[in-house]
Formats: structure tokens, C-alpha cells, sequence
């Protein structure tokens, strides 16, 4: 997620080198079989929160290469760079002067909260375009005891240690990042969250996804694991819950607007 407006200061040597690796992570995600059952799963998760009959106005955020729109297919899709894969550029950060005020019944991310440099704004700007009752729904990185080692020694982005800080290391759309952020402002912050975030509130933090995206090799390592393996493999991590609170890679966050 840029740190600059997306759609006055981007360069357009930067626009294009986006929009080809959106169009990279594509092919990588549809290529890899386990990661492309991880990401179903993920949308899957998502949905179950979101349901279309009570949540029509669903904006997907950083749509990127995925393909939530097959899953989802009244969802307006976006990204922070123009993008002919996504319906509307816009800045997370600054989500309140894209949209009317309670004109949002849902947000939907995967992977998207952990590279907002403003993630206090995102939030703000939530409470506010966000209808009453509506809802923030997110997959992101999660400090579980043991999946904490992945993302602050193996991952290759980068995490700030203390909880307190909400920042992100870097910049640009990818570049910039925290994987601790979602932890760290979802499940290590309570109090500040409900100081500064009066109309929000956290319904639900769910790890999942022991080891399934190491073993997958994500969008950097394709590990070739044949299809019906992948979907055998995804639907035992569902089946078996067990270890989630240790071992999850991955949570589901569920936001709601309460007021």
C-alpha cells in the first residue's frame, strides 16, 4: 500500500512496474496449486462473515492478483495503483474520501492491513464508511508462539517487535510492511483500540493455517504439490482445529462497527 496519494504522485514508470507484478502474483497464485487452494480457503473464510444477503456493499481492499471476484461477485474490487483487474483506485489509509459516509456494509483483505502505513487511519476511516453493524473482515500475518518464528526469522518481510508501534518498514505497494501490525494492533493493543476506535469493535481472532503457506512456498517458491494433494491438505487444516492457537500462520479478523 503506497504511502503517497495513488492516484496524484505515482509515477508512471512505478504504475506500470505495479500493475506487472499484480499481474505476476496472478500467474504465480493460479500456477501453485496449494496456494491457489489456500487463497479459496481464504475467501471462503472471509464470505462466511460477510454473507451477501446481509452484506451487499462489500468493498474488497488490495484485490491485487487474487480472484475473490469468482467467489464474490457483487464485491467492487480495488487496489492503491490503477490496475484493469480491479474496479476503483483507493487508498486505504484515506478509505473516507472515496467513499459516502455509511455507504459500506463490509471490507473485505487478505494480506492487505499488515503493509498500511497509516493503519490508525484505515481504521478511523472504517468507522466512517462503514454502516452500523457493518463489518472489517481480514486474513493477515498472526504472532501465534510458535508461528511468530516464521515471520520475524524465516518470512522475508519485515516486523517491528514492540507491540506499540504501528508502523511499517519500507515503502511502496508491497515493499513496505509489518508482519507483527495486525497482531500487534488486533490482539497486543485492547485498550488503545477501544480509546481511539470508539465505534469499532474486535468480534472475533481466529488463527488458522498451521504450516500450509511454508509448505506451499508462497508466491515466491512454487512446491508443485499436485492438486487433489492441495485440496486434501487444506480441508485437514480445516478439519483439525487443534494447534491453530499455536502453530497458525494466518488469522481471521473480524471488525465490527458497534455505533
Amino acid at each position: 500500500m503506497t504511502l503517497t496519494s495513488p492516484t496524484e504522485r505515482a509515477e508512471p514508470t512505478a504504475v506500470a512496474d505495479d500493475e506487472q507484478a499484480i499481474d505476476t502474483d496472478a500467474q504465480r497464485i493460479r500456477a501453485n496449486p496449494l496456494l491457489h487452494e489456500i487463497y479459496r480457503d481464504v475467501y471462503a473464510r472471509l464470505l462466511a462473515e460477510v454473507p451477501p444477503t446481509e452484506y451487499p456493499r462489500l468493498l474488497e481492499l488490495g484485490s491485487g492478483g487474487g480472484f475473490f471476484r469468482d467467489f464474490a461477485p457483487h464485491a467492487i474490487t480495488s487496489e492503491c495503483v490503477p490496475s484493469p483487474r480491479v474496479d476503483r483506485v483507493v487508498d486505504a489509509c484515506r478509505i473516507a474520501e472515496h467513499f459516502e459516509p455509511a455507504s459500506l456494509d463490509a471490507i473485505a483483505a487478505f494480506d492487505v492491513f499488515h503493509h498500511l502505513p497509516d493503519a490508525a487511519g484505515f481504521l478511523r476511516g472504517s468507522e466512517t464508511v462503514l454502516r452500523p453493524g457493518g463489518r472489517i473482515v481480514m486474513v493477515e500475518p498472526w504472532y501465534t508462539p510458535v508461528g511468530q518464528y516464521f515471520h520475524s526469522v524465516l518470512h522475508h518481510e519485515p516486523h517491528l517487535k514492540d507491540p506499540n508501534d504501528w508502523r511499517v518498514v519500507g515503502e511502496g505497494r508491497m515493499a513496505g510492511a509489518n508482519t507483527r501490525l495486525p497482531t500487534s494492533v488486533f490482539r497486543d493493543s485492547d485498550p488503545r483500540f477501544a480509546r481511539e476506535f470508539p465505534a469499532l469493535r474486535i468480534v472475533k481472532r481466529e488463527p488458522f493455517h498451521k504450516w500450509l503457506y511454508l509448505l506451499s512456498g508462497g508466491l515466491k517458491l512454487n512446491t508443485r504439490i499436485p492438486g487433489f494433494i492441495a485440496r486434501r491438505l487444506v480441508a485437514l487444516d480445516r478439519r483439525v482445529r487443534a494447534g491453530d492457537d499455536l502453530l497458525g500462520l494466518f488469522a481471521l479478523l473480524v471488525v465490527e462497527r458497534v455505533r
